[in-house]
């Protein structure tokens, strides 16, 4: 990859970064600080369209120190339930195939538009290390479908994520990324984005379906390309990538 491309490691400045947004309200409630390396660096950024901010962190230094990258290594994505939440876990194979969505999610954003992917640490790879945190998670009417048979194969992709949502309801969840130097560890950039809200007075409680799981996870996936493609675009033809909807139809997705 040419060194342009790389400063596309902006890339992850797109879950990163929000550099287009203006400053808003800090994060809506509490959530997880166990995850990121330092909660303390991170400000508030507001969303597109009225759409949620989010809570961004990029080191003084990140744009300088991505040049000398030429590859993302995507790591397995960590669950996190929160304390409040009716369940407080669930089954093994569910939680692979929430967690394998968003990575392949992430990657295969990165490998439509022809990035490379490494599987390996070393010198010039970015680590890219997510979490959904704060999972509140409500049971649906207990049925056959929850019963999971001896010896099944765990299935991937869309039809694990709507198998695990036909049993289950997402009702919050915060997305949490952080990309790190695979050698040295030093901290780049870091994002918090909180999703979904409970039942509260005033509010109506949220559940989050499979379409629209499978919208978030897409969009963080887009957000990381459109960084990586504005690196190779002058100023003035760069894209706004907090317009998830800008994305979808600029990558011919369906929403």
């Amino acid at each position: 990859m040419k060194i342009r491309q790389i400063i596309v490691s902006l890339s992850v400045l797109s879950v990163l970064t929000l550099a287009q947004a203006a400053l808003a309200e800090p994060a809506a409630r509490p959530y997880d600080q166990t995850f990121l390396t330092n909660y303390d660096l991170l400000k508030p950024r507001a969303g597109k369209a009225g759409a949620p901010g989010d809570m961004v962190y990029i080191a003084p230094n990140a744009v300088k120190r991505l040049a000398g990258y030429t590859a993302i290594m995507v790591d397995q994505p960590e669950i996190i339930f929160s304390p409040d939440s009716p369940i407080k876990g669930m089954k093994p194979d569910d939680q692979k195939a929430l967690a394998e969505a968003m990575r392949d999610a992430l990657s295969g954003r990165l490998a439509a538009g022809g990035y490379s992917v490494a599987q390996q640490p070393g010198p010039g790879v970015l680590y890219l290390r997510t979490g959904l945190t704060d999972l509140m998670v409500a049971k649906k009417k207990r049925g056959i479908l929850a019963y999971t048979p001896i010896g099944a194969v765990v299935k991937v992709g869309a039809d694990a994520v709507k198998d695990t949502l036909s049993k289950v309801d997402f009702i919050e969840m915060t997305f949490q990324a952080e990309l790190v130097d695979s050698t040295s560890n030093d901290v780049l950039g870091a994002i918090v984005a909180e999703r979904g809200t409970r039942k509260a007075e005033g509010q109506e409680e949220t559940r989050i379906d499979l379409d629209e799981f499978d919208a978030n996870i897409r969009a963080w996936g887009n957000r990381v390309r459109c960084q990586l493609d504005n690196s190779k675009l002058t100023e003035d033809k760069q894209h706004d990538c907090t317009d998830d909807a800008g994305s979808l139809a600029r990558y011919d997705e369906k929403p």
